[in-house]
């Protein structure tokens, strides 16, 4: 009888070597393929389908299956989403890999109506115009504005955030028609764009820009001397 039970043990003890040395053994990790490109770069309010991947595994075969994902997009705000692919074989071995989504900004360019208010060093003014919004041609997230604050040929630039348009910058512009560049330093004082999805096709359009411009006068040597503020409210109507 204890013979019997010595070689059951015996058999187990062998079992459980040979699974350790198996296990031991699958060292190689998981290899995921993403299916399209690493980097993709979709409109502002354009549906997105995630392409997916494939997993495979030396031992265990296909794990496509297994591949969780973390990470989402956000289709109705200007940004850089990251997917990651994870997935582990039976050893415990594990894989990832990831794809950049930038959502660009592009859409919001376009011929805008704006109704402008103002108070500053010299008073509260109003004003309306039309206002050009164009797409950088090398960055996702950047618009080029003109003429801003009805400004005559004034170009700015805003960089577009998840519901924002930063306008911070220092322009050298000569706002007074003396001849000599003046300084504008622009500073943002909140903004907002939206995605209406109401109708057919996605419009996206900006709503309102906040700012506040400090004005430094320049006498043509290269020296500015402050003089004033205007903080201005306004809001569009994309045409």
């Amino acid at each position: 009888m204890k013979k019997s039970i010595f070689k059951v043990m015996a058999i187990f003890a062998v079992l459980a070597i040979i699974g350790v040395s198996c296990t031991e053994d699958d060292i190689t990790n998981p290899t995921i393929t993403l299916t399209g490109s690493e980097t993709m770069t979709i409109d502002l309010g354009d549906d997105f389908t995630d392409p997916g991947a494939t997993a495979n595994d030396d031992k265990d075969g296909d794990l496509t299956s297994q591949i969780s994902v973390t990470g989402t997009v956000t289709t109705d705000e200007v940004g850089v989403y990251t997917l990651t692919y994870t997935v582990s074989d039976e050893a415990g071995n594990t894989a990832t890999a990831t794809r950049t989504v930038y959502v660009q900004a592009d859409e919001l360019a376009g011929a805008y109506s704006s109704s402008l208010s103002g108070d500053g060093t010299w008073g509260t003014f109003t004003d309306n115009y039309t206002l050009t919004v164009t797409a950088s041609a090398t960055t996702y997230n950047k618009l080029i504005l003109s003429p801003f604050s009805n400004y005559p040929s004034l170009t700015v630039s805003a960089i577009v955030g998840a519901n924002t348009l930063d306008l911070g910058q220092t322009v050298i512009y000569d706002y007074d028609g003396d001849t000599y560049d003046d300084e504008l330093v622009i500073s943002s004082l909140g903004s907002s764009y939206e995605v209406n999805t109401s109708g057919a096709t996605p419009i996206s359009s900006i709503l309102t820009i906040n700012y506040k411009i400090d004005y430094s006068y320049g006498d043509g040597t290269g020296t500015y001397t402050y003089v004033g503020y205007d903080i201005v409210t306004e809001t569009f109507t994309r045409q």
